[in-house]
């Protein structure tokens, strides 16, 4: 007889948290602390982890390297993947994402809505509201 046995925590102790959680969380402190960039972590899987920075700039971890889409190579016909191993380095290209991101209206950065934007930015051009 092959019987599963629970395994149980202290009282008190806290939930272990997987290489991926500890490594997004690790990022998310290092962009707040040294570029004042916000982010937040959404686990995926158990072993993968997507930390939102700004809009169209998603990082994914599985604890041992950190990747994402590089949102500012446009005119390329397929999408740029890049990727960093440590935390620190990934933050410094990243924060060069994002200021990049930041400088770009934000109809541009969601095209299904883009048009939508701007005809509603035109819309209160033209027709201030009291």
């Amino acid at each position: 007889m092959n019987a599963h046995k629970p395994t149980v925590q202290p009282v008190g102790a806290q939930p272990t948290s997987s290489l991926a959680q500890e490594r997004a969380a690790e990022l998310i402190q290092t962009l707040a602390r040294q570029h004042n960039i916000p982010a937040f972590a959404l686990p995926l899987r158990d072993d993968q982890v997507i930390i939102s920075i700004y809009i169209g700039l998603l990082v994914h971890t599985d604890g041992t390297r950190l990747w994402w889409l590089v949102p500012n190579a446009r005119g390329r016909p397929t999408p740029l993947w890049t990727y960093a191993a440590t935390v620190q380095a990934a933050a410094e290209r990243l924060a060069a994402h994002y200021h990049e991101l930041g400088s770009r209206p934000l109809a541009e950065l969601l095209p299904a809505t883009g048009r939508e934007i701007g005809r509603g930015a035109a819309c209160l051009a033209h027709n201030p509201r009291p």
